[in-house]
């Protein structure tokens, strides 16, 4: 009986030891970029100025994502691992960011409970997947990836509570969002921990090959969002701003004029190639080009560039030759 118990006592402290030496599980780091990079005009941990693409070495790598393990995401939030255990998932990158607590003076749509905002640019990103090259003495970043991309990199949001995605397709829906339209963050303004993953199924429509959620971490003071009303176009003033000849972008070219029926016109010299938009009472809250960006023309010539809005108050640009 003895000699049993002390085999049975030596087994318990092999597994035990086993299980003290067990190690962590490894990161689901991507070998195939340098850095996953968070973009926008948010703020890092550290209280940093954050930046979109082009930033010095410096800040990309101060703004770059860490590779966890799956059992990682346990200690962030209990529900976005178990979102995330759902998945197949090939690389998982987390980072503590700041938003809506700075003014990034634009501001991007976003569906909050079903209902429209807008919402500061402070409160939007982009991650990126980035390759570098040495130039000189200088490291310099690319952007290999956006997450999202048009085609490429379809995000779904694991934390709808707490972050927007736009949908998946070329043209806009009754909000206006589509495929470019910003993700934001629609939990309030505060420190979040960020996790998004890269699953190995491909993106396609429907079939997303990313996922993203937050977690906020601590509420702070910051920009409140703004409900969206219906536009009413005959409480708003209009004007075309853009390239043209001893001008530039921060005040309008051209007054348009009332033209009936919820109709604005102007008539301006154009230029081939160069680019305008349609903006309201002087400012950049409420603009209107093609598909959200700017317009051009094909030909240098006299144009009567013309804004329409529907019953909805969407707005819809043109520019016919005279």
């Amino acid at each position: 009986m003895k000699k049993v118990l002390t085999l049975l006592l030596a087994a318990v402290l092999i597994l035990s030891f086993a299980a003290c030496t067990q190690k962590p599980a490894e990161p689901l780091a991507d070998k195939t970029h340098e850095l996953w990079v968070a973009h926008g005009q948010f703020l890092l941990a550290d209280g940093t100025q954050n930046g979109w693409n082009g930033k010095d070495a410096s800040l990309y790598e101060k703004s770059a994502l860490k590779a966890i393990a799956l059992e990682d995401v346990k200690a962030i939030s209990a529900e976005l691992y178990d979102a995330l255990s759902a998945k197949e998932v090939k690389y998982l990158y987390t980072t503590d960011l700041i938003f809506g607590t700075n003014d990034a003076t634009w501001s991007s749509n976003c569906l909050i409970d079903g209902v429209l905002y807008k919402a500061n640019g402070s409160y939007c990103f982009k991650i990126a997947q980035c390759d570098s090259e040495v130039d000189g003495d200088k490291k310099v970043f690319s952007e290999a990836q956006w997450i999202s991309d048009p085609h490429t990199a379809y995000a779904e949001s694991l934390t709808p509570k707490t972050v927007f995605y736009p949908v998946w397709q070329e043209e806009k829906d009754a909000n206006g969002f589509a495929w470019d339209s910003n993700p934001v963050v629609i939990g309030g303004p505060g420190l979040y921990t960020l996790v998004i993953a890269q699953y190995k199924n491909a993106s396609a429509a429907g079939q997303p090959g990313y996922g993203v959620g937050l977690v906020l971490k601590e509420k702070k003071e910051g920009i409140a969002y703004e409900e969206i009303k219906t536009w009413v176009a005959a409480d708003h003033t209009y004007g075309i701003i853009g390239d043209f000849e001893g001008n530039s972008w921060d005040h309008d070219f051209a007054a348009m004029t009332s033209a009936g029926d919820n109709k604005w016109t102007a008539e301006v010299e154009l230029k081939a190639g160069k680019e305008f938009k349609v903006r309201a009472d002087g400012a950049w809250d409420n603009n209107w080009g093609k598909d959200g960006g700017n317009m051009t023309v094909e030909a240098d010539g006299t144009y009567v560039v013309t804004i329409e809005f529907d019953a909805q108050g969407n707005g819809t640009v043109t520019a016919a030759a005279k």
